[in-house]
């Protein structure tokens, strides 16, 4: 039987791959998408809010620099979702279920396997690329800490005290041929996130090179959306 038969196994594999549903994915087509809206330190005078905190430190920057960073041109085209610019890499939290088979032993037995718990949320992580209007020291360290002096309480979403992120889209895109747009094949969504740390910053003399500092967020909960697949599982 020739490699180029129809009938062959690799004919049949091939055809899998040229299909949405067992296409390969690929870890370079994502985004990640946070509606900034209701958080009100940021939106308002992030300034104001950490002087009236901080006595003596003068956190003083032009408001325009976070109106600029916080823009939705650096987050959304027009109509159409672009994510947040800054982000280069995210890690997402996973699962763990407590289980063992621990019970009553005589001579060999063994018992069955039991769950006793789910493990609490691990935060996801996200890359950032730093610029000259620094969107890490601009707008994520003043995020860190007015969660910080406000907490995680739940409040209501005009608060002056409301430090969470509606929710936060981290969008997994799949290729569907030459000519064609790039579909949505899966969404994790995180509800009420916040960052909870930013590590510190090393300059140096020696060989130059982009700056990236990896921020841990905290949510509430999250759910995993299939996007367009349902759609493009019906298409002939």
């Amino acid at each position: 039987m020739s490699v180029l038969d129809d009938k062959s196994p690799f004919s049949y594999y091939l055809d899998l791959l040229g299909q949405w549903p067992t296409g390969i994915a690929l870890a370079s087509q994502w985004l990640i998408y946070f509606d900034f809206r209701n958080i009100t330190p940021l939106m308002g005078s992030i300034q104001n809010s950490l002087r009236a905190r901080e006595i003596g430190a003068e956190w003083t920057y032009n408001n325009s620099v976070t109106k600029y960073l916080l823009d939705g041109k650096l987050q959304t085209a027009v109509d159409n979702m672009m994510g947040c610019v800054f982000a280069r890499q995210v890690q997402l939290s996973g699962e763990t279920i407590e289980a063992n088979n621990q019970s009553f032993q005589y001579g060999g037995f063994q018992s069955p396997a039991v769950a006793s718990s789910r493990a609490d949320y691990e935060p996801f992580s996200v890359t950032l690329l730093e610029t000259n209007a620094s969107f890490l020291d601009f707008i994520i360290r003043p995020w860190v800490i007015s969660v910080g002096y406000n907490g995680l309480i739940a409040r209501r979403p005009n608060s002056p005290k409301n430090v969470k992120c509606n929710y936060a889209d981290v969008v997994m895109f799949a290729k569907t041929g030459a000519y064609n747009r790039m579909k949505i094949r899966k969404v994790y969504r995180f509800y009420n996130v916040a960052p909870i740390s930013i590590p510190g910053e090393t300059y140096s003399y020696q060989e130059e090179g982009l700056k990236y500092s990896d921020v841990k967020f905290i949510y509430d909960r999250y759910v995993v959306l299939d996007g367009e697949s349902g759609n493009m599982l019906t298409l002939p």
